[in-house]
Formats: C-alpha cells, sequence, structure tokens
C-alpha cells in the first residue's frame, strides 16, 4: 500500500471502531471456520485496531501466541490499548514486506485487509513463506463482496482497492502452490482457506 493509504488509514485509527460496527457473533463464526487449535502461532496481517485480536486469542489460549501487524501505526497503537501487553501477543508496525520474523506460523488471517494489497499474486506468494508447511492463509470479511468493493468505491484513497470473486482467488492460490480448502462467496460473508502444500524440488 502507498504511503498515501498509510496516512489514510492513521488518520481514521481513533474514529474507526466508531466508523465501522462489528459483529462480533459473524466474527466467531468466520475465526471457527478457520479450525485454529490451541497452542498454534497465528500472523494477523492488516491488524487494523484489533478488532480479530480477542478472537484469535480465544481460539489459541495461553499456549498460543499471535503477532499482529499493520503498517498504520496509529492502528497498531489503538490495537495495544485495547488489547494490553500480553505475553503471547506481538505488536509490530510495519510493512509486511520487509518483515521478517523468527519463525513460521501456523496461520496467516488477512481480515478485511486483501483488497488493499496492490499486487495479489506477490502477496499470497508472500504470505506462503510465513507459513509452515500445511499451515492455513485465511482471507475473509465479515461481509459480502459486493459491499466491501462498494465501501471502497466510495473512497477517494482506496477507490481501486477490490477484493476479487472468491473463484478467481482460489485459482490465484492454487498456482501459488496451496491447497484450497474452503471457499465461500455469498451475500453474508467472504472465507477462503488455503494449507501451504509442502514446496517440491526448485519451487
Amino acid at each position: 500500500m502507498s504511503e498515501r493509504g498509510k496516512e489514510f488509514f492513521n488518520g481514521l485509527a481513533e474514529r474507526w471502531d466508531d466508523m465501522r460496527s462489528a459483529d462480533d457473533n459473524k466474527i466467531a463464526g468466520l475465526v471457527r471456520l478457520a479450525g485454529l487449535q490451541p497452542g498454534d502461532a497465528v500472523l494477523d496481517i492488516g491488524c487494523g485496531t484489533g478488532v480479530l485480536l480477542p478472537h484469535l486469542l480465544a481460539a489459541v489460549g495461553e499456549r498460543g501466541s499471535v503477532t499482529a501487524i499493520d503498517f498504520a501505526e496509529n492502528m497498531v497503537a489503538k490495537a495495544r490499548a485495547k488489547i494490553g501487553q500480553r505475553e503471547n501477543v506481538t505488536y509490530v508496525a510495519g510493512d509486511i514486506w520487509s518483515f521478517a520474523p523468527e519463525t513460521v506460523y501456523d496461520a496467516v488471517f488477512c481480515f478485511n485487509f486483501f483488497p488493499h494489497a496492490a499486487d495479489k499474486p506477490r502477496f499470497v506468494a508472500r504470505m506462503r513463506s510465513l507459513l509452515r508447511a500445511g499451515g492455513s492463509l485465511i482471507i475473509m470479511h465479515d461481509m459480502s463482496r459486493a459491499a466491501v468493493n462498494a465501501i471502497h468505491k466510495s473512497s477517494r484513497v482506496v477507490t481501486e482497492d477490490r477484493l476479487p470473486e472468491g473463484a478467481a482467488v482460489a485459482a490465484m492460490l492454487t498456482v501459488a502452490g496451496y491447497e484450497v480448502q474452503k471457499a465461500i462467496d455469498n451475500d453474508e460473508k467472504y472465507f477462503i482457506k488455503a494449507a501451504n502444500q509442502p514446496r517440491r524440488g526448485r519451487e
């Protein structure tokens, strides 16, 4: 995302939660679809103000861990203020392209973020490098694709940021070396879960 986009989201951080009401029941249902296990290590890409964090922490338990990353530092600060400092939560204000964790993850969540990835094939390849073999990439929205795209179309800054059809993203993931395990693209939600396939040869 551009510096203009970073400035845009930094400016929205303080009022983001008031602007967009989150349906906790629907979000909890999406996290259940992901099938996290206690003890899992999870990466929350584009964590924003931490809307997803309580649900991830509940799923992985005290033995699990969550890393929350967003390139808009004000969003990360808001998430930290809401969730607090915990031993099993790491907050990162930075660019996913330069992010260099010391471990790989059992799951990478991309909640309400995927449209903002300008080069989506490159993005899913990058996510694969952060996952263990068999780990899952979850791309999800707690609203329909049409609703997401309508919201973005009305914005001057993210007007070109579109959420593609689920079938198109599933095909992209397959080409990138994932096994698509679930894909939902309906009037209520958008959810894709894909497993990182073991790499072969010089792939």
